[in-house]
């Protein structure tokens, strides 16, 4: 999974890097289409992993006659998610930039790249309920090979249509969109030879509408929840992401290459916490409960570790890392700075991202999402507050430190509160009906 989704990362790293060929200005510009993005890439997946989390409960009670009706749900709920996300942003493509208060030529890059992104997020969907399929069979490492081969392909991809080769035309910024476009569209054939043609798992099944219907509701107990808190995750950047526009290209910049550089510490605290979903899900459906709880811990002590001493590799050698992309003094002064916070805020979002993760995955996510969307809101006005006051793109990173840490804590406790014991988002069965 670590390899997988590592890969998936470089792809955000590779279209990143190849916009700073073209200038600081097209790669801080699009960077700053994080949010948009993240409605599809974040968002998308929750309810993906949301169909993971009940297929292992089902497996884990075996349970098998619900895992089909489970992974056919989780596709048909995805795909039309992804579609209905496609639509809407290919035709406000034009305007995003705009709304978040970048300049005509800055808008002018947003606008190329999401015009071909945007039918991206239809593969997003289906692609990723079906790696859910694999992931719920614990096959994480036909995942991996999919995603290492379509992340190999992009990177050519990338120079080609960007440059122009043979016939092919030099598209800049849009032959960088299609380049992962054609890459994910690649990596869902794959996933879908590997599900039907190795697997051999078939989709007809008897009473089809039936049995679909009854096993959409756990799949969306587990997936509005899980949704709604990286919903409102992605509004608050929004209002971040403006902020930041509204300090010119330099914050615009060193954000756009912090946050690339960050995937690997993001990459690991996830595919953790979604691995240790899994195993949850798997011992909660066969009610050890004591297993549940050693995983969480497990999963915890790995995440932080790794996140401190990530961030502390790229503080030190910041120079070496931003030079990858740009040789400006400027961003990098500010990208040190902000650094500087992500030492001591990663390894707290680790604790949040796997607190938040495991109370939905034991039924217990409605304390988490409430909490979640009240101070993610919450902190809206006072990052416009702190903006007010000068305080720049340091004074903002300084409240994204603060709102993590507060819900962290508030997770923890919850968890260690014990008020999960006895939950679960399947009915308590143990044997097909």
């Amino acid at each position: 999974m670590f390899i997988e989704q590592m890969t998936g990362g470089l792809c955000a790293f590779v279209d990143t890097l190849f916009l700073s060929m073209i200038s600081d200005t097209a790669a801080g510009s699009v960077g700053m289409l994080g949010p948009i993005m993240m409605v599809g890439y974040f968002v998308l997946p929750q309810f993906t992993s949301a169909g993971t989390s009940v297929a292992s409960q089902y497996l884990g009670a075996e349970r098998e006659d619900k895992a089909i009706p489970s992974w056919i749900a989780n596709i048909l709920i995805s795909t039309c998610i992804g579609l209905i996300i496609s639509i809407a942003l290919f035709a406000t493509s034009g305007h995003a930039g705009l709304w978040l208060g970048m300049t005509a030529e800055q808008n002018s890059y947003t606008s190329q790249y999401l015009s071909v992104l945007a039918i991206n997020f239809v593969f997003v969907g289906i692609r990723f309920s079906y790696a859910s399929i694999l992931l719920s069979k614990t096959l994480t490492h036909w995942n991996m090979i999919a995603s290492v081969v379509t992340n190999l392909i992009n990177i050519p991809l990338n120079w080609f249509l960007m440059r122009g080769f043979w016939i092919v035309p030099a598209l800049g910024v849009r032959g960088i969109a299609l380049a992962t476009v054609l890459s994910f569209v690649i990596g869902f054939l794959i996933l879908f030879y590997m599900v039907h043609g190795e697997l051999k798992i078939s989709f007809r099944i008897e009473n089809p509408v039936k049995r679909v219907r009854a096993v959409i509701t756990p799949i969306l107990k587990i997936g509005v929840p899980s949704a709604l808190e990286p919903f409102s995750y992605t509004m608050q950047n929004f209002f971040v992401t403006y902020l930041i526009v509204t300090l010119g290209i330099t914050a615009m910049s060193a954000h756009t290459y912090v946050d690339r550089l960050m995937f690997v510490d993001m990459t690991v605290s996830w595919v953790m916490t979604f691995a240790g979903q899994i195993l949850m899900s798997y011992h909660l459906g066969a009610g050890r409960e004591d297993k549940v709880a050693s995983t969480y811990w497990r999963v915890a002590r790995i995440t932080v570790t790794f996140a401190f001493f990530n961030l502390l590799v790229y503080l030190v050698f910041h120079r070496f890392f931003f030079g990858i992309f740009t040789q400006d003094e400027a961003i990098i002064s500010t990208g040190f700075k902000i650094f500087l916070i992500a030492l001591f805020m990663e390894p707290i979002r680790s604790i949040n991202v796997l607190g938040g993760v495991a109370l939905k995955t034991v039924g217990d996510g409605r304390f988490s999402v409430i909490m979640g969307i009240i101070f993610m809101w919450g902190l809206v006005p006072v990052l416009f507050f702190v903006s007010s006051l000068g305080f720049g793109i340091i004074g903002l990173w300084g409240c994204l430190l603060a709102d993590e840490t507060i819900r962290a804590a508030i997770n923890l406790w919850r968890w260690k509160s014990g008020r999960w014991l006895g939950k679960t988002v399947i009915e308590k069965e143990t044997a097909p009906a």
